[in-house]
């Protein structure tokens, strides 16, 4: 680490995002999926179609927090941790840690961000499109569609735990 109290200020602050998106994947996995795939319709039922349209409708409240709050939480956190990998290479011998250490962290929300536009993004849409302009193929698919989104929100539970950890292991050496 640094004694530079600004990079300390920036890492310490990444730290808390990193977990704070770890929460948060944590309650939308296990939680907020969870309880609005209880008691699912079989796909065929005559209730089917009538619950994955009211899961299309409730979908867009779940996720709009994570456009209007976890995504910039993911950004600042991937440039906070890229600034603190170049302070402290750029202090070069004067720091008492490894600036790759916060290089690894911030690839890390990179990734995530990455991987909630390139793989979440698609599913929220399908999901959302439930509520009115989906076909009865893609309502038979409602259930699926958001078990896989659930199990590939985990990534964004890993990355920012690892990036997190690193950090913070990185913070108190």
């Amino acid at each position: 680490m640094s004694d530079n109290y600004i990079i300390k200020t920036v890492a310490g602050t990444c730290i808390s995002f990193s977990f704070i998106l770890a929460g948060n994947a944590i309650t939308q996995s296990f939680m907020t999926v969870p309880a609005l795939l209880v008691d699912f319709p079989a796909a065929g039922t005559p209730q089917h179609a009538d619950r994955a349209r009211l899961l299309g409708r409730q979908w867009p409240l779940c996720w709009t927090v994570g456009n209007q709050f976890f995504r910039p939480i993911s950004t600042l956190g991937f440039l906070g941790y890229a600034y603190s990998a170049y302070a402290v290479y750029k202090e070069g011998n004067r720091a008492r840690g490894d600036w790759r250490v916060y290089a690894v962290s911030a690839i890390m929300h990179l990734t995530t961000i990455v991987h909630s536009a390139v793989n979440m993004q698609p599913l929220n849409d399908k999901l959302e499109a439930l509520a009115g302009r989906a076909g009865e193929k893609a309502l038979a698919e409602a259930e699926p569609i958001a078990r896989k989104w659930a199990s590939w929100n985990l990534l964004r539970l890993v990355t920012p735990i690892i990036a997190g950890s690193l950090a913070l292991y990185q913070s108190v050496v």
